[in-house]
């Protein structure tokens, strides 16, 4: 269907010199292939773990490596298309992805879908970052606001289909088919973006940073490792305390180096403005890490410990991520009545109070009703989402926007694994303090995890109720009433 609509638009834009749009559909495409990996997996990880005869736990290393990857190499995408041009590189990007995606497929053990997944992510880390400068170097600024239309409709429509789509692919075919999907688009969108993406020559303006990305590189490895480790290997901590106590040395030398060097790999710059920095940083993370978590708990609770198979898992999944696109057409009627601080204030506590619900599933819980819960989660976080990632820019200078952009991305990543990690050690704690195997989770482990991240969720509240009541006002239109 998606070929289809591509070549249909190949048809109708013949005509158009520019081909802007088409352009952006390409770009899209590579996208909607990033974002729909990342939401199927999830599902399949007990089809994945069954036929490696591993428990399911054991396989959270494949998601976690893919987002790690994607960490490290987020920073490096600019640098990369300015030396050897943005169309060769996305390109590239979008072949290694459809390779990796093959590998997965025919990987017959955890090794062989680890670097699998590591090559992967790597595609994904280039695909997205250099797809935009791609977009951005084919489009006049008049056209700018429909290119980006087209560009962002994959970023909402991936995280709502993938879980359904994983559940049917793993319950009616196999877990296979998740990666061999993306092969005909990939092969497409190689094609189409040889022929059409014009081609703007290498433009190097500065020197890469070696120094600020082994460091940069070589915190995030350690720590998110060790996180890894910790999840793997409870309740052996040594090892692990080690690893993360060296990343965080080298996340002081890195930050140090950021701070002094003239064009750093990962610029802190927007960290000084307020709004930012809690956003982004502060109370934003807080609250992602357990929203993040969601879609990793909840599809292996309800087929592991509620015995559904992954096509209605699946359905439940896209009950909380469709309620998180039924709100978007009011929030900037929202946000302009009442304001980025108290919209923020209270969704976030509105999502961990969900989530605290969301423990309380039980096997006997009617589908219908944990459906309805899920729906309303995924409109709680729908505002509170968006209301994080506008408020993030709202306050940032022009001059700053690509960096303070480059961060986000990053930080965003970041929570994605933290999310994933603390999500996978926090089941392997419940399970060893009840005397249980890894391979036997139970509904209380589920719980316990569920309960946790909450509580972190209601912790975002303290770093959130610092925003000024007028911070984002530029953007959101609201003017807080006069203290009297």
């Amino acid at each position: 269907m998606l070929a289809a609509g591509v070549l249909v638009s190949l048809a109708l834009l013949s005509a158009d010199r520019s081909h802007f749009r088409l352009i952006a559909l390409i770009v899209a495409c590579a996208m909607f292939m990033a974002q729909l990996d990342g939401a199927v997996v999830a599902l399949a990880l007990p089809a994945i773990a069954r036929s490696f005869g591993l428990a399911p736990v054991q396989l959270t290393i494949g998601i976690t490596v893919y987002l790690m990857v994607q960490v490290i190499l987020l920073p490096t995408g600019g640098w990369i298309a300015d030396r050897f041009g943005a169309k060769r590189v996305f390109a590239a990007a979008v072949a290694a992805f459809t390779l990796a995606s093959v590998l997965c497929a025919l990987s017959r053990s955890l090794t062989a879908f680890v670097l699998a997944r590591v090559l992967q992510g790597g595609a994904a880390a280039l695909m997205v970052p250099v797809g935009r400068i791609v977009m951005l170097q084919a489009t006049a600024k008049a056209d700018l606001i429909s290119a980006m239309t087209i560009s962002t409709v994959p970023m909402l429509i991936a995280p709502s289909l993938g879980p359904a789509l994983g559940g049917f692919i793993t319950t009616y075919w196999s877990w296979q088919w998740i990666f061999l999907i993306n092969v005909p688009f990939g092969i497409a969108g190689v094609a189409l973006a040889l022929r059409l993406i014009p081609h703007a020559p290498p433009a190097l303006h500065k020197p890469f940073d070696i120094a600020g990305f082994v460091l940069f590189g070589g915190s995030t490895a350690l720590t998110l490792y060790a996180l890894q480790r910790l999840s793997d290997d409870y309740p052996a901590w040594q090892l692990p305390a080690v690893l993360t106590t060296a990343g965080l040395i080298l996340a002081g030398f890195a930050v140090r180096h950021a701070r002094r060097h003239r064009h750093p790999l990962v610029s802190l710059a927007a960290l000084a403005i307020p709004s930012y920095s809690i956003a982004a940083i502060g109370g934003g993370t807080l609250v992602r890490l357990p929203v993040r978590s969601l879609p990793y708990l909840l599809p292996m609770m309800f087929q592991l410990t509620f015995g559904l198979n992954a096509l209605n898992a699946g359905i439940l999944l896209l009950a909380l991520n469709g309620g998180d696109l039924v709100l978007k057409v009011i929030t900037t009627r929202t946000l302009r009545r009442f304001g980025f601080r108290s919209v923020l204030l209270i969704t976030t506590a509105l999502s961990s109070m969900w989530m605290a619900v969301c423990a309380l599933f039980s096997p006997t819980t009617p589908f219908g009703v944990m459906f309805a819960i899920l729906l309303v989660s995924g409109m709680c976080r729908s505002l509170l989402f968006t209301g994080l990632s506008t408020l993030v820019f709202a306050d940032v200078p022009h001059e700053e926007l690509g960096s303070a952009t480059s961060l986000w991305y990053i930080v965003q990543q970041g929570t994605n694994v933290l999310g994933v990690s603390l999500s996978a050690i926090l089941l392997t704690v419940s399970a060893q303090l009840a005397g249980e195997p890894r391979t036997h989770l139970s509904v209380h482990d589920f719980r316990f995890a569920l309960l946790v991240m909450a509580v972190i969720g209601l912790l975002a509240l303290f770093s959130l109720r610092r925003l000024a009541a007028d911070a984002g006002a530029s953007v959101s239109g609201h003017r807080p009433a006069p203290a009297v």
